[in-house]
């Protein structure tokens, strides 16, 4: 991804300003090498002079738009100037005489690229095919050859003065950004047009979906195909092929032209660039927009952060990790865990939403900004960070016309206003029967106004189309807002009027709407249609009158239907819901329906736990704790503030493990410690499934000593309790705890207990056969461990568990390796490895057991690899993965002769083991011996004990260095 201001260069004469056709000229490309066009119109700075317009009629109507642009231009342009104008001007001869001859009329040129519009669409697909063909047949070898790109696409467009304005001139430049030189592209409504009616030989081969950078719907697109035509060609440059999370939005974005080109030279110049503006002024919406610009493909992508949802700022650095796909250490601060973890990234980041958390907010992206010099942020915000370096940029509203121009206005002239463009469209959107016409432009052009552009408000605004007309409209806002333009409106807020336009919405639902909207306001993350009925059903509302008020609300656009897979999501719009939740609390229902919320998520998390337990498939019960994931935080947090603990376990408890699964272990600790703080010692039964849970979360960390205190309290608890699920769970807990620490009679008493209870489930089977394959290997019979991992590895990848499909794989390939089979360890490390890299525990495991694998095979340079990659993936450089890393790396050290090195770096993975309370394993202990055994073959006593003492005070950030240091 390239923040660089890159420039295409004109190549005709006509255009103003340019005397020659070098490079002296240059024109405003787009940072994604597209056109830089208007959302409603071409939108480009050079005018067409006469040797750039083409004698046939601009045609009307619906029109067939082909746009075409020579790749890599630039650079010829900056190598050899006189070898490019030549070859450029046999380009503009060849490609204009194609369009001309197939009865295309070129309304632009701009930079090396043509903008011609066809009245017939199988015309500018002739066209485009004689032009490729024309050029391919040309000699440009004085210029490392040309490559010509070119997309057609047909819709509805205003021509105004030789210019095309509207939604199908920005889909076309949008696809043209996605092709490679040598390509032609076709939409699918060009598609559809042109069937039966191709040249002959041709055809078009269908490209599948593809987002453009407009965010919007996706495209069908297709290549055209015939022979002496390139057929092969990379992937198509669209958003799903590069590396991002940029939502698809559900609407169009109308507006900010200048907005979007200033934005986006600022953050090309700075680090950091804030927008600032009120509520609803469309901060999220821009910079997205600038987002999908500047994504192409180079660097590590352009991630984007909603802050909105998070409660606390303490959950940024784990959202951010979250997003980018990185694990957090447990350990330290997660912040500089962070950094870390970021520190070589080459990313743009997108903080959304940060007014109500602006101090957590400003200190992760401060640290951030100081140690990723490679990373930009653009953020969002009602207020500005406040941080050294930091641009602001104030986002304004909606353009509208002014109050003495309003009464002349005809509708021609009036959609010019972005805000009124909104509005229209937007109203149209709801009510096909909307029309926009002179005699409604002056009212609509006044609400507008009355609204101060404020996109979200005109948003809404123009939802009530469908059952008042603009007259009416302006006539409800004439009284709710007489008071907020009575004085001087520059004194006042502009949140202000975006709470009067959501006041004057509210007033408009009746009872029903208003208890169940301000209901809705307690969830975060968004609802399922059984999550409104569980919060807003009761005496007052029944839960078949949800289903009809959701829909209500749906409709007023209040509330969004979201899919999400065969099923509908619902969500309010954040200033929505903040709105809806002071609403609950004037209304004294905030802790009832807190407390409905927490027994309802308790209540969900139940069932996919029950279906876990049936199925043994943790698909559901992960995919819902990611999904729900804020509104789970608080859910917790608020039962103990409440003092609802036991609803609060209870949802905890039925979450289970599943935090090491989605990568939060630390936070999963810290929550099962508070909570067993909190709850009642009577609680017996429930104390032993989360100190279960609590056990297993603490052994992935490392803190395996630890881990067997809490099991051997879990089976106590689950004793006390009578309970024969809890007790199950809680001996299986032990046994893994206890083969850990070689407590091989202790497990195998427990395991046998587990094992010899009745009813045994689909899940508690396949762990009960996990646990008793970990103490099949410590008791030594390999042959019978590796059957039951190749099982393991079947029945997960059956049901689709692929976390615990690659915990299985792990663990075979250990068991390979000490059976001797160390090249196949090797072959199922490496078949593992690509499926790992969406989880940093996993994938670090497997680097440094295949490190050690490749050190006893005398592969010594694959085994630095190996290691030093293991290193450089991890957010923290204290975790316990990290010291195996380097003690591996330190016997390959000493196997090549670079004993100082592998002896201080033994002393500091042997303290850290210490530290983190880990005993090796079988492999780490078979590298610990031989290296132990070469130091002391080759150092004297005396000198070997100072260097590991050397080792033992080195911090983790200087152990990691000396690891990486290239001898």
């Amino acid at each position: 991804m390239a923040f660089v201001n890159r420039t295409r260069r004109t190549t005709d004469a006509s255009v103003p300003g340019s005397s020659t056709n070098g490079p002296n000229a240059v024109q405003d490309w787009a940072t994604d090498g597209s056109l830089r066009l208007r959302d409603e119109g071409c939108g480009v700075s050079a005018n067409p002079g006469p040797a750039s317009v083409s004698a046939a009629p601009a045609p009307s109507g619906t029109v067939t738009f082909l746009f075409t642009d020579i790749e890599g231009s630039t650079q010829r342009w900056e190598r050899d100037i006189a070898q490019m104008q030549a070859a450029v001007r046999r380009h503009d001869t060849l490609v204009r005489a194609a369009i001309v001859d197939h009865g295309g009329h070129v309304f632009k040129t701009m930079g090396d690229g043509f903008c011609a519009a066809f009245g017939r669409p199988q015309e500018a697909v002739a066209a485009a095919l004689a032009a490729q063909r024309a050029l391919a047949a040309e000699d440009f070898s004085a210029i490392d050859g040309l490559r010509v790109r070119v997309a057609i696409h047909t819709g509805t467009a205003d021509e105004r003065d030789g210019d095309y304005f509207g939604r199908p001139v920005n889909r076309v430049a949008r696809l043209l950004a996605i092709a490679h030189g040598g390509q032609v592209l076709v939409s699918g409504v060009t598609s559809d047009l042109v069937q039966g009616a191709l040249p002959p030989q041709a055809s078009l081969r269908d490209l599948g979906e593809h987002r453009l950078k407009d965010l919007a719907r996706p495209e069908q697109v297709y290549q055209l195909l015939a022979p002496d035509l390139v057929a092969e060609f990379r992937p198509l440059r669209s958003l799903d092929a590069l590396p991002n999370n940029l939502p698809r939005m559900p609407t169009s974005f109308v507006g900010r032209e200048t907005e979007i080109a200033e934005i986006t030279a600022l953050i090309e110049k700075h680090q950091l660039v804030t927008l600032v503006g009120s509520g609803g002024i469309g901060k999220t919406r821009t910079s997205l927009h600038v987002a999908a610009n500047l994504l192409d493909g180079s660097g590590d992508g352009v991630w984007f952060i909603e802050l909105a949802p998070l409660g606390s700022g303490d959950y940024i650095p784990t959202t951010v990790a979250q997003v980018l796909g990185l694990t957090l250490t447990s350990e330290g601060d997660p912040v500089e865990n962070l950094v870390r973890a970021l520190k070589a990234k080459y990313a743009l980041l997108v903080f959304d939403n940060c007014e109500h958390l602006v101090e957590p907010a400003a200190r992760v992206i401060s640290a951030l900004l100081r140690g990723c010099p490679k990373v930009k942020v653009l953020a969002s915000s009602r207020q500005g960070l406040g941080i050294a370096g930091e641009e602001t940029y104030r986002l304004p509203s909606l353009a509208v016309p002014s109050d003495d121009d309003a009464s002349l206005l005809h509708a021609s002239d009036a959609i010019q206003s972005a805000a009124i463009a909104l509005f229209v469209e937007r109203a149209h959107a709801v009510d096909k029967r909307f029309t926009f016409t002179d005699e409604n432009a002056a009212t609509i052009a006044e609400i507008c106004r009355r609204l101060d552009g404020i996109p979200l408000a005109i948003e809404l605004a123009a939802a009530r189309v469908k059952i008042l007309s603009p007259r009416q409209l302006r006539e409800r806002l004439d009284a709710r807002f007489h008071v907020l333009t009575g004085g001087s409106r520059d004194v006042l807020p502009r949140q202000q009027t975006l709470r009067a336009m959501l006041d004057w919405s509210h007033d408009l639902l009746d009872e029903r709407e208003r208890v169940l909207f301000r209901r809705l306001g307690i969830f975060i993350s968004g609802f399922t249609f059984e999550g409104a009925v569980a919060i807003g059903s009761g005496e007052d509302l029944g839960e078949l009158d949800v289903f009809d008020v959701v829909a209500s609300l749906v409709d007023k656009s209040l509330v969004l239907a979201e899919p999400q897979g065969d099923a509908l999501r619902y969500r309010l719009l954040e200033s929505t819901r903040a709105y809806a939740s002071e609403k609950l609390a004037d209304a004294g229902e905030r802790d009832l329906v807190a407390g409905r919320h927490l027994r309802y998520l308790r209540d969900r998390f139940a069932r996919l736990r029950e279906q876990r337990e049936q199925t043994a498939r943790t698909g559901d019960l992960l995919a819902a704790l990611q999904t729900e994931l804020e509104d789970v935080r608080s859910a917790l947090d608020g039962a103990l503030g409440r003092s609802e603990v036991i609803d609060g376990a209870e949802l905890l408890a039925n979450i289970e493990r599943s935090w090491s699964s989605i990568g939060l272990e630390a936070e999963g600790i810290a929550r099962y410690d508070a909570y067993l703080t909190a709850l009642p010692t009577d609680q017996w039964g429930l104390r032993s499934r989360l100190t279960t849970a609590f056990s297993f979360l603490v052994k992935i960390s490392g803190n395996k000593v630890r881990a067997f205190e809490l099991a051997t309290q879990a089976v106590e608890q689950a004793r006390a309790s009578g309970d024969a699920s809890s007790l199950v769970w809680a001996l299986r807990g032990y046994a893994d705890a206890a083969t850990f620490l070689h407590r091989l009679d202790d497990a195998e008493t427990a395991l046998a207990q587990a094992e010899a209870m009745p009813e045994a489930s689909a899940d508690l089977r396949i762990n009960l056969l996990l646990a008793r394959a970990l103490l099949t290997t410590g008791r030594g019979d390999l042959e019978t461990a590796a059957r039951m991992y190749e099982q393991l590895r079947k029945e997960h990848r059956l049901l689709g568990n692929a976390f615990a499909e690659r915990l299985a794989t792990l663990n075979l390939a250990e068991l390979e390796h000490a059976r001797g089979q160390t090249q196949r360890a090797i072959a199922i490390v490496r078949e593992a490895l690509a499926a790992a890299r969406s989880h940093v525990t996993q994938y670090m495991n497997l680097l440094s057991n295949l490190a050690a694998y490749l050190a006893v095979v005398d592969d010594l340079p694959a085994a630095v690899a190996a290691a030093r990659e293991a290193i450089q993936a991890a957010r923290d450089p204290d975790d316990n993965l990290v010291a195996i890393a380097i003690e591996h790396l330190a016997l390959v050290f000493a196997l090549r002769g670079d004993r100082a090195r592998a002896a201080t770096l033994e002393g500091y993975a042997d303290a850290a083991f210490h530290r983190h309370g880990f005993p090796r394993e079988f492999t780490e202990r078979t590298t610990h011996d031989r290296l132990t055994a070469l130091l002391r073959e080759d150092l004297a006593p005396e000198d070997l004990a100072v260097m590991l003492a050397e080792g033992t005070i080195l911090t983790p950030e200087a152990a990691v260095a000396l690891a990486l240091e290239q001898s």
